[in-house]
């Protein structure tokens, strides 16, 4: 019997890629292909620049019209923990908040996961591929916004990643009060000595091979657990 998992999250889910002028493609058809075991049906829901409140409202809209899954893979925080790059050049010394603060971020996440569990779908949580500050950092300066002021408010540029981290062991945190199955995505990347080849040229996407170590995780993941359930 076949087995369907929904999954909802941001642009990372639809396997995303900037070409050489930042115009974003698509991958997900052939990574469905060639990742998703057999037995499994995935169904995609995952929205670019999705937050948690955005995924929220999305899960919730699908159970309501009657979710007929086994699992809801769930992985919000990467947009969460970003900021309003402008407003932050345009003030480097206020005070400056991610779009999506930690309190309201872990209180929506289980609202989210408790709303599926309600209805009988397992939530599976898992943690996020880590970024490349600088890249991102020039990525966003490209059209105009000051590089300097950011700075003067960030400190350095790797510090987006730390912000980055936060989000993804906050995470992981809440996977264990909770005692939700999480997916150790971070960890699959950070095991590489250099995983700089897997981040794409805006700092926040990841290359082909990226999305193979992403894909190729979660589906080690399905795996096991399909194979528990056959």
């Amino acid at each position: 019997m076949e087995t369907q998992v929904y999954a909802y999250g941001d642009s990372l889910l639809k396997a995303t890629m900037p070409d050489e002028n930042f115009r974003y493609h698509f991958h997900i058809n052939e990574i469905i292909d060639k990742y998703v075991p057999a037995g499994c049906k995935l169904i995609n829901r995952a929205k670019m620049g999705a937050t948690i409140r955005k995924g929220k409202a999305l899960i919730e809209h699908d159970l309501e019209r009657g979710m007929d899954a086994k699992y809801a893979l769930v992985d919000f925080g990467g947009n969460d923990c970003d900021f309003d790059w402008a407003e932050v050049a345009a003030n480097p010394e206020g005070e400056h908040h991610c779009h999506t603060e930690m309190p309201e971020f872990l209180q929506t996440l289980k609202e989210t996961t408790s709303a599926l569990s309600e209805q009988g779908v397992q939530p599976v949580l898992m943690t996020l591929p880590p970024i490349d500050g600088q890249r991102y950092l020039d990525f966003f300066c490209r059209n105009g916004v000051d590089k300097e002021r950011v700075l003067q408010w960030l400190g350095d540029a790797q510090a987006i990643d730390r912000y980055q981290a936060w989000y993804s062991d906050a995470v992981a945190q809440f996977a264990a009060e909770e005692k939700l199955p999480l997916i150790p995505v971070r960890e699959a990347f950070l095991q590489e000595r250099d995983f700089s080849g897997m981040i794409a040229s805006d700092g926040i996407h990841l290359t082909m091979s990226g999305y193979d170590r992403l894909y190729s995780t979660i589906s080690h993941w399905m795996q096991e657990h399909l194979s528990v359930e056959n």
